[in-house]
């Protein structure tokens, strides 16, 4: 296995020896030392490390934090910094750097180890997010949500081109720069800065809305209502290893549509799609890692890009296995990696008459919340049809049924009743042992 090659910026020659003598007796290659900014900046060009070790103060024009954001911003090589200075100035400072780590010297070898290895699995993590995002960004482009996704940092890994049009920065422009300084916003009544939701998200793990209250400051000064939700995008750990902002104008939404009400703030459109884009995300990391799943990444992409632009129609006629098994993939993005997917469609149940957008969104915030209540097990859908003795009207029913031990749990009917008021009449809802009946108008083709 080849070794791992550190390069030491340190002003001090006796301290920068010592340093290099710590590194190498930990495993690590070092590929070289420099004493200045400008020297250093030649250095990694030249030798192009795996990591560098950067003392904030050298003398010289250039400091070490100005050496590190050149490092990360043309080389995308991370950082750690060295140093004896911790006051507010100066972190401050090397915050907008986005440094892998600190080490407060004097330092000992057990701590300039965690302090590296930490880096090195960080800048991995954030390079996937990346690389994941850069692929992401073809199948999200079009939605007509604004996005954006960061990396661990807090930095801005992608955007999309509503986002573009709603914050003033395009993309090329954004991206490593601290997501606050690109989505700024306001409290619509009081006009102060409002914290963002990117520390929350990561603090807590769990998808957040913005409220109605939130105003969006752009990058010239204009201001304007938005609405949207911050999810955690996750790796194979369930770590999150960034954000995935989804929002949007408010006036772009319809007069009744109830996006942000405190009863129904799961249900809107905007909440699900912003939390199953924040799923494709992680899936991609890990479909992406190494060349795998390029083919399964593509269709995944394809399939996230016709759920975010479905838009209302009037009720037809559709096949309903086949809308469902077309889902199955994003389905089991939402689900997550502890409940298995289950489809049992039966052939003579195949034909409905309604809009297909409705019965994906509750498909969907059914899904969404199987995985909220952290149970493993089966998420089963089934297709049936019946008729009414009465009426001799025929119904097609998906019913859903959630992993076992999370039946108990009661769905969020609110949430569903109102994607249910908002389709035109044509699907109904019950509840019965705990699973979800969804009943739509049978029809021939």
């Amino acid at each position: 296995m080849n070794k791992r090659r550190i390069m030491l910026v340190e002003d001090e020659k006796v301290v920068a020896a010592d340093i290099q003598e710590c590194v190498k007796g930990l495993g690590y290659e070092v590929v070289g030392a420099a004493a200045t900014g400008t020297e250093a900046l030649r250095l990694a060009v030249k030798t192009m490390p795996d990591l560098v070790l950067m003392d904030i103060k050298l003398k010289g024009v250039l400091d070490g934090i100005d050496v590190a954001g050149a490092l990360y911003d043309q080389l995308k090589i991370p950082v750690v910094y060295l140093t004896a200075h911790a006051d507010a100035e100066i972190l401050e400072r090397a915050k907008q750097t986005a440094p892998s780590g600190y080490v407060l010297k004097p330092f000992d070898d057990r701590t300039l180890r965690t302090a590296i290895e930490l880096a090195f699995d960080r800048h991995r993590r954030e390079r996937q997010l990346i690389d994941g995002g850069q692929r992401l960004a073809a199948a999200i482009g079009s939605i007509d949500e604004a996005v954006i996704v960061t990396q661990e940092s807090g930095q801005v890994a992608l955007m999309n081109r509503v986002a573009e049009a709603l914050t003033g920065w395009k993309q090329e422009e954004a991206l490593a720069k601290p997501v606050d300084e690109v989505f700024t916003i306001l409290n619509v009544r009081t006009g102060a800065p409002q914290a963002s939701p990117i520390g929350r998200v990561f603090r807590e793990g769990v998808a957040i809305g913005l409220g109605d209250d939130v105003l969006l400051l752009g990058r010239h000064g204009g201001r304007q209502l938005i609405q949207g939700s911050a999810t955690p995008v996750r790796d194979g750990e369930a770590h999150a290893v960034g954000v995935c902002l989804l929002f949007r104008a408010a006036s772009q939404r319809a007069a009744d549509e109830p996006w942000g009400a405190p009863d129904h703030g799961s249900a809107n459109r905007l909440e699900i799609l912003g939390r199953l884009t924040a799923a494709v995300a992680q899936k991609f990391t890990r479909l992406l890692e190494a060349g795998r799943g390029r083919t399964h990444a593509a269709h995944l992409a394809n399939r996230l890009l016709e759920f975010g632009q479905r838009q209302p129609a009037p009720p037809a006629y559709l096949d309903l296995n086949e809308l469902i098994s077309g889902l199955d993939d994003l389905l089991q993005c939402a689900l997550g990696d502890d409940i298995g997917l289950q489809l049992t469609l039966a052939p003579a149940a195949g034909g409905a008459k309604a809009d297909p957008g409705p019965i994906e969104l509750i498909l969907m915030q059914l899904a969404l919340s199987a995985r909220d209540a952290a149970f493993s097990g089966q998420f089963s859908i089934e297709t049936s049809a019946v008729s009414s003795e009465d009426t001799g009207d025929g119904y097609a029913i998906v019913t859903v049924t959630p992993p076992a031990a999370g039946r108990d749990a009661p769905p969020d009917l609110p949430a569903l009743d109102e994607i249910a008021r908002q389709s035109a009449g044509e699907v109904r809802l019950s509840v019965e042992d705990g699973a979800v009946k969804i009943y739509l108008p049978a029809a021939l083709p």
